[in-house]
């Protein structure tokens, strides 16, 4: 692993860890730095855009999924991450096509059930 990538891991791992503790805004701020580092390492987009999320900064949230998503498609949780902004933005037969994607991927992702069942609802 590059320096760089080091870096950029260290950087995910403290916005991880700063979103975890409900500080938001400084987790977006490490999410940018390992973004900028390695932006081809999906996890970090979708650290980014679940941080944007938190802020309700939904569009920044949603193009950051898509994004993680267009580098590792098979995510199951980015997936369920996109359903869930296309909920809050009102798009709900967009929102059940992300999540049953998920589900999909990953059948007992409670997550993805649990959103799903929402979903339907509403």
């Amino acid at each position: 692993m590059s320096t760089q990538e080091q870096q950029a891991t260290f950087w995910l791992q403290y916005s991880q860890q700063l979103s975890n503790s409900i500080r938001y805004t400084e987790a977006l701020a490490a999410a940018e730095k390992a973004v900028a580092l390695n932006p081809a390492n999906p996890e970090t987009w979708y650290t980014r855009g679940t941080c944007f999320a938190m802020l309700a900064r939904y569009q920044e949230a949603l193009a950051d999924f898509e994004q993680s998503l267009t580098l590792q498609d098979q995510d199951a949780a980015a997936w369920d991450a996109k359903a869930w902004v296309l909920g809050i933005l009102g798009h709900k037969q967009e929102a059940l096509a992300a999540v049953n994607r998920a589900l999909e991927i990953d059948p007992n992702y409670l997550e993805a059930q649990r959103r799903k069942e929402r979903l339907e609802v509403l």
